[in-house]
């Protein structure tokens, strides 16, 4: 995002002004409870988003519930409305379609709550165009940095040159369209490589065996392997070990099983986004913004860090991650506690709307503008000093410190 300061102050001026939060009037929230909701806990992405979101409830003096849909949208909905009925009033989760993010945030804001979003975000409909901060601020892994950071990691190992395939995930969602963004944002960058069939496999692990087995039958000379998230790369693997090919593949999202492949050598290369990290701060925004606490109007939507874990780091990043007690101090990150030395503890930059909507291909509604509050801001250069704001913020650096890697 280009900036242009209109503002003759000083970057470290500007730090000043927006570390000093804005606050609202705290609201007491009966039975002080915050809902999770997700798809299923048998997902190990998710039973570790659970683990994360539980340690900083219980951290910050909150009852934790959460609820599972099964991948059911309808089913999604109910929950909320079941939990709204029940008197909750804080929620954070990932929308299991982008349609169910706009109902979401009006049953929650009708009944004065605040939904914190993650992942998932439905084009042309930001955080501020929502009164009274309900829809409190949005954050996702940079899908497309991660998914370019481990293309070209790929790229590189076959010499730049040489025949790939690619297995992506469910079409249209906005995970599978910001890695494909990345792939073809590496993929410009070594005219050496051919992409020789993209098929989908909707993240299923099944699906992508079967879908590789059609790919080694039509093709069965390759250099590497793609795949859009862990799953899938272990299903192509599945695969090609059966077939007796042995080619560098990829997957995004770090779980536990895909780790232990890169150890025997058996996977190249993961990006984890860290679930424990995205559950536990999103649940230290619920409490601030439930504490008076409202973000700049660029901090509504933040892009967190990706780590990408190989051989050289996968002991490492296992004995950091699943270790036993969270390496997090829920409450230290925390804009309410800890107002002028709070400590995000994890990489996290500014999102542009603009970027993330129009990877989408979904066209802006006719007469639509971002809230003028943003375009405000953007014109005054605080994404730029948002930025400077997180990165002085990153004190203790997981997980920096523990991998001994920058992000």
């Amino acid at each position: 995002m280009k900036i242009g300061l209109h503002r003759r102050t000083s970057v470290a001026a500007t730090i000043v002004a927006i570390s000093l939060s804005t606050m609202a009037s705290p609201i007491a929230f009966a039975g002080e409870k915050i809902l999770s909701e997700v798809t299923s806990l048998e997902n190990e992405y998710y039973s570790n988003w659970d683990r994360g979101g539980k340690a900083a409830a219980e951290a910050l003096g909150y009852e934790y519930v959460t609820m599972t849909n099964g991948g059911d949208p309808s089913k999604q909905l109910s929950n909320f409305e079941a939990a709204i009925s029940a008197g909750t009033r804080l929620f954070f989760g990932v929308a299991q379609s982008t349609g169910n993010i706009r109902p979401i945030v009006e049953k929650v804001a009708a009944a004065g709550g605040y939904y914190v979003g993650a992942w998932d975000t439905l084009p042309w409909f930001h955080p501020l165009d929502v009164s009274k901060g309900a829809y409190a601020p949005w954050s996702s892994p940079d899908d497309s940095d991660a998914a370019y950071r481990l293309a070209v990691l790929m790229f590189k190992k076959i010499g730049g040159k040489g025949d790939v395939v690619h297995i992506t995930g469910f079409a249209g969602s906005n995970p599978d369209t910001a890695r494909n963004d990345g792939f073809d944002r590496a993929l410009k960058e070594f005219p050496g490589i051919k992409v020789i069939v993209t098929q989908t496999a909707n993240w299923n692990q099944d699906e992508a065996r079967k879908v590789m087995d059609s790919i080694i039958i039509a093709h069965p000379k390759f250099n590497a392997v793609f795949g859009q998230n862990d799953s899938v790369a272990i299903g192509a693997m599945q695969a090609c070990e059966e077939a007796g090919i042995q080619v560098p593949i990829v997957g995004l999202d770090g779980n536990a099983e895909t780790l232990k492949f890169i150890k025997e050598g058996r996977l190249l290369a993961t990006a984890s986004f860290t679930p424990e990290f995205q559950a536990g701060w999103t649940v230290v925004k619920a409490y601030d913004v439930a504490h008076g606490w409202r973000p700049d109007p660029i901090e509504t939507m933040m892009f967190t860090g990706t780590v990408i874990v190989t051989a050289a780091n996968v002991d490492t990043y296992s004995k950091w991650l699943r270790g036993g007690l969270s390496p997090f101090d829920w409450k230290k990150m925390s804009r309410t506690l800890h107002p002028d030395d709070w400590d995000i503890q994890y990489p996290v930059t500014v999102a542009d709307p603009l970027v993330l909507w129009n990877r989408t291909g979904i066209k802006r509604p006719e007469g639509y503008e971002l809230p003028k509050a943003y375009l405000d801001a953007v014109a005054a250069g605080r994404v730029d000093a948002i930025n400077k704001l997180y990165a002085a913020h990153y004190k203790t650096k997981i997980p920096q410190d523990a991998l001994g890697v920058s992000q």
